[in-house]
Parts: structure tokens; sequence; C-alpha cells
């Protein structure tokens, strides 16, 4: 992953984590998510929550910090 795809996703999560609509929130994860290495890509359920988008938030942002 380029560094320019590695911002791209940082701004991303940063907005998402800013933006108080779930709605939103799933479309920017979904976005995320397609950017995502297939080996990183996020197992989606059908039903998600706040705390859902929180924690997988979270998980993509450790794995972008550790280098994948």
């Amino acid at each position: 992953m380029d560094s320019g795809t590695l911002y791209d996703i940082t701004n991303l999560i940063d907005m998402c984590r800013n933006e108080p609509v779930l709605d939103r929130q799933l479309k920017i994860l979904l976005v995320i998510n397609a950017m995502l290495p297939l080996t990183k890509k996020l197992h989606i359920p059908s039903f998600l929550t706040n705390d859902y988008v929180t924690r997988a938030l979270h998980e993509i942002d450790k794995a972008l910090k550790s280098g994948y």
C-alpha cells in the first residue's frame, strides 16, 4: 500500500469517527474497506451498530499503524 492510499484511509477514518449519522458512517466504512488489501478487508455484518463501526475503525487504524 502506498503512502497516498494510507493517507486517504487515515483521513477517511477521521471523517468516519467525526460523522454523527450512522448511515453516513457505514458508507465511509465501506469505502475504507474497499481500499484495504484483500487479506485485511473486514467481514461486515448485515446488522450494524455505532459500537461496531467504532471497533472496526479502531482495528483498521491499529493495522495501519503496525504497517500491516
